[in-house]
């Protein structure tokens, strides 16, 4: 009982007889050991939950009882529990409002008509409400879904779901225990298959009719546990249209094992059509069908595990979690427990009062409530961005729709509840106080107060120049000089290399230079014309030849510095072709190795003029740190990296472009740096990858959210 047990009011409604509607069913749910009472409105497919007290007074709603005798028999029973006039006349109010009574007067039909048309605008508002899945109901599917129950009952003999569920477990089951198997010829150039432009169209084509799987399975589910489902259509997710079937008459399912199958039902329709396209799969030979195959089981696994089973997002997951942990509705309620704590605590209403809910449930809503709204608004901003690439005023609008919905509209809601509401009016000062400290703490977080600052990069260890064997010239070795492991002086022999067509062409550009040198010699008592031209071509024809001859020279590998020799597999090098500058060996010198890195084209300002100081980890030891000095940059961008351990087919950061097979080419611009290694740095791990961290002046991250903004509309939309 909250406040006086009489109202005031009580003698304007005392008379009244209400009923519950005709399309009005009750069911008893138990929740967290409490038992609740759902009021199903069949019509409008809406479900209401009352506690036992509220539900004491709807029973006795049966249009016979006027309300004082609802009162009478109220107090009949007096004890803490029983609820005050003005609990009864909001309850009365609660459910006038959601349609579920009638009244023994006459019915205002202006007033119908009226809430009618607000019901209606409040439904398309809240489907508007929802940038990520615009709902366009287009038909009744329920005659359709109970003829394949029926059929599907035939066919397994029986009404228990039992021979279903074996079956799916006879067939995902299996595949499950394959797939490690199979994985490396499924991962292999996943991303290269999956985003050529051919098979994008075959993912766009693919997908709406996998989703139909999903959603007849969430449909079959309610069926198969007596539900109804009256509404079927198109939702656009992302602005691209996938059907949808509102199974949401499972609300009233007694059991929440039976509402939790029914929120999985469609991704469990989808494992098993990925299974059955997994086998497909294994059975098809390369070709267009193993590609249709291969698209379907990744769309019918990855998607709806990713998307689908997360809770964060109103979608499956989140259904399924409400009705495992017991609480529903969680999300708007963890919103209320929001406002009230603001209420409460913020703002000093004393007679707020929280929502109904249990110690667990509070910890729920506030984890809940924030998480889930700052992922959803990161999904629906990530969502536009991508739509912006491709169309540039739709991503733009649908970014605006979202941070309108999100941000804009909850915030004047919540201006024009504290500027208007009764709550708030003898608190005005207090209001006013707590949003100017609020918005004055917002703006010195975002604009005044300096944090740390940092960019984040993967480098490679790597060896100077200087300290790598390269071949000088192109040409098969022949035997191996220097033995790995052997301390070598500058300038000496590693290995020796031979041509065989170069000696050729030395000698037959000896031959040339010989010809060329007698005619200028004959040419010099009788044309000083003549000898003058012979005399540059001689030139040309010797500088030829001495390139030749350098060539052959060069076939002997030698080093540039000293250092212990490193030769990986040097019992396969004899009889190698190499090209000009293939790597031999290297040589480990007593000075550091380096580190190369690049830097995204969009922090390479900060990297270049604002690094104060650098640390390096090795993966091999996170735990230990090094102090490192920039040694030398690129000038300009470029797209190769110069390691494939730093590029996506290599485990690292960076997407390199498919087409290339060395996972080399980078997709976006990068800058290339070298950082030096203090003498106490590790030698032994060279081509590792490195965790590098650029130290830069504290700033407010007004800033960097500006700049990155900016770069973002550089970068994708060339504005």
């Amino acid at each position: 009982m909250s406040g006086p047990l009489l109202s005031d009011n009580w003698y304007r409604m005392r008379q009244l007889r209400p009923r519950l509607r005709g399309h009005v069913r009750i069911h008893r749910h138990e929740y967290r050991g409490e038992v609740w009472y759902v009021i199903e409105d069949r019509m409008a497919a809406k479900h209401q939950r009352f506690n036992f007290q509220a539900y004491r007074v709807i029973d006795l709603m049966d249009g016979q009882r006027s309300m004082d005798d609802i009162w009478d028999a109220l107090c009949a029973d007096l004890n803490d529990e029983t609820p005050a006039q003005s609990d009864v006349l909001r309850l009365l109010s609660t459910l006038h409002a959601a349609d579920l009574v009638q009244m023994d007067v006459t019915p205002d039909v202006a007033e119908l008509l009226k809430r009618r048309s607000k019901q209606v605008r409040s439904k398309w508002f809240a489907r508007l409400g929802n940038p990520l899945g615009l709902r366009i109901p287009l038909f009744d599917p329920d005659r359709l879904l109970d003829r394949m129950t029926r059929t599907a009952r035939r066919w397994a003999r029986s009404a228990s779901p039992l021979p279903w569920v074996l079956a799916w477990l006879a067939v995902v089951l299996p595949a499950l225990l394959m797939v490690p198997a199979q994985w490396a010829q499924l991962s292999a150039n996943s991303s290269d298959q999956l985003l050529a432009a051919d098979n994008l169209l075959m993912l766009a084509l693919l997908f709406p009719l996998v989703k139909l799987v999903h959603e007849f399975g969430h449909g079959l589910a309610c069926k198969a546990f007596g539900g109804e489902v009256h509404e079927a259509g198109v939702m656009l997710l992302a602005l691209y249209p996938v059907p949808y079937v509102d199974a949401s008459n499972a609300a009233a399912f007694v059991s929440k094992w039976q509402r939790a199958l029914v929120g999985a039902a469609g991704m469990l329709a989808e494992l098993f059509v990925a299974a059955l396209a997994f086998y497909a799969w294994l059975l098809l030979e390369p070709g267009t069908p193993r590609g249709v195959v291969y698209n379907v089981a990744v769309l019918a696994s990855v998607t709806t595990l990713f998307f689908n089973a997360n809770p964060l997002l109103r979608f499956d997951g989140y259904y399924i979690l409400i009705d495992l942990i017991e609480s529903p509705n969680l999300g708007n309620r963890a919103n209320r427990y929001w406002q009230y704590l603001a209420e409460r605590y913020a703002f000093g209403v004393k007679r707020t009062e929280p929502p109904q809910a249990t110690v667990g449930e509070k910890r729920w809503f506030v984890l809940y409530a924030p998480v889930s709204y700052v992922y959803r608004l990161t999904v629906s901003l990530s969502i536009a961005l991508f739509v912006a690439t491709q169309f540039f005023v739709v991503g733009v609008v649908m970014a605006l729709w979202t941070l309108g919905q999100s941000v804009a509209w909850p915030l004047i809601k919540a201006i024009k509840a504290l500027i208007s509401g009764p709550q708030y009016a003898d608190r005005g000062a207090r209001v006013r106080g707590v949003m100017g400290v609020g918005l004055g703490l917002v703006a010195l977080l975002l604009f005044v107060l300096p944090l740390p600052h940092h960019t984040m990069a993967t480098g490679v260890l790597w060896l100077p120049e200087h300290a790598i064997v390269r071949a000088e010239s192109a040409g098969f070795v022949r035997q191996l000089l220097a033995q790995p492991g052997s301390a070598l002086g500058s300038g000496a022999p590693v290995a020796d290399m031979v041509e065989p067509s170069l000696a050729a062409r030395i000698a037959v550009q000896e031959a040339k230079a010989d010809e060329v040198r007698a005619q200028y010699d004959a040419a010099w008592g009788t044309s000083q014309s003549k000898a003058q031209q012979l005399e540059q071509q001689l030139a040309r024809e010797e500088a030829t030849l001495e390139r030749l001859r350098d060539d052959a020279r060069r076939l002997t590998l030698r080093t540039h510095a000293a250092g212990t020799l490193l030769v990986q597999s040097p019992e396969d090098l004899p009889g190698r072709y190499l090209k000009q500058g293939d790597i031999v060996g290297y040589l480990r010198m007593p000075e550091a190795p380096l580190v190369r890195l690049v830097v995204p084209q969009s922090e390479v300002d900060a990297v270049r003029l604002d690094t104060r100081a650098v640390e390096i980890r090795l993966v091999q030891d996170t735990a230990s740190r090094f102090q490192a000095t920039l040694a030398r940059s690129t000038p300009g961008a470029a797209h190769q990296l110069p390691s494939p351990a730093l590029g996506s087919k290599g485990g690292g950061p960076e997407q390199t472009d498919p087409r290339d097979d060395k996972g080399l080419t980078t997709l976006e611009s990068v800058f290339e740096f070298e950082l030096l290694l203090p003498a106490s740095a590790p030698h032994d791990f060279l081509g590792s990858r490195v965790h590098v961290r650029f130290e830069h002046a504290p700033e407010p991250v007004a800033w960097r959210w500006g700049r990155a903004v900016r770069r973002v509309f550089l970068s994708h939309f060339d504005t």
